[in-house]
């Protein structure tokens, strides 16, 4: 049976309901469905417990174009579409930069300079310290005068065991950063890797570049229920309104709404 997640549907010229919606939790009927207790992956990597939402890629791959012809939400791509593109990243070092974008909504700037220290890994507690990219307003500050990092966690086994792995084969020094490339050879990798997805005749709908992976980030965190304001902690916005923009994946999906309407 669809799962009801806590999050509500957009509304146009709506701003104002859509947060309170978003941050309340009004009940949604998505394409998910309700996994038994068999669907739920509950297998543990020291202590860690990870449970899985089953939900219809394939409906929301359909809808896309119907979302980016009425929003403004900019492009994005879905969780098979990224799993695709890490499937043709053969590299450790390639395959772990979109690993990192994906699971951290990381801004690139804010990933190319990622060291080792920046992790911090520890079963379920594990996170990832970012720091802020960009310094409009005034934003936070600790005792140095220097921007607050924010704190995004890492819960995924899978991206657990593949960083652990890699600072193990690359014993990277303090201070040595993860990827030791610009902006410019981290586009062009990933410009490589998605012509490699199209030759193979799957599809991409979006021209993909670093960015696309934060709003993916997103999009996938509204998909599954995440609180927006949540959400905004971990993109590090300072406005919830830069925020609400993902909630318009949603933006189709209102007819069980009209059903209760008489005409």
């Amino acid at each position: 049976m669809p799962l009801a997640l806590r999050i509500t549907k957009p509304v146009i010229n709506s701003q104002k309901s859509l947060r309170a919606g978003v941050c309340e939790g009004t009940p949604l009927s998505l394409p998910i469905e309700t996994p038994s207790s068999s669907d739920i992956d509950t297998a543990s990597t020291k202590g860690h417990l990870q449970r899985t939402v089953h939900i219809d890629w394939d409906y929301l791959v359909k809808r896309r174009p119907v979302v980016l012809t009425h929003s403004t939400l900019p492009p994005y791509l879905l969780l098979p579409e990224v799993h695709a593109l890490l499937d043709r990243a053969l590299h450790s070092n390639h395959r772990l930069m979109i690993n990192t974008l994906w699971h951290t909504g990381a801004r690139i700037s804010e990933a190319l300079s990622l060291t080792r220290n920046a992790f911090h890994l520890d079963g379920e507690h594990s996170y990832v310290s970012l720091k802020i990219s960009k310094r409009r307003g005034r934003p936070r500050t600790n005792a140095a005068g220097d921007p607050l990092p924010r704190l995004v966690p890492i819960t995924d086994r899978a991206y657990l065991l593949e960083l652990e792995r890699y600072f193990i084969t690359h014993r990277l020094g303090v201070g040595e950063k993860l990827f030791g490339i610009g902006r410019h050879g981290a586009s062009k990798r990933i410009r490589v890797l998605a012509n490699k997805v199209r030759e193979t005749g799957e599809a991409l709908p979006v021209n993909v570049t670093p960015h696309t992976f934060r709003h993916s980030f997103a999009v996938n965190a509204v998909l599954h229920g995440v609180p927006l304001p949540v959400i905004k902690q971990w993109l590090g916005h300072r406005n919830i309104q830069s925020t609400e923009v993902y909630t318009q994946v949603l933006a189709a999906e209102t007819g069980h709404l009209m059903q209760w309407m008489a005409f």
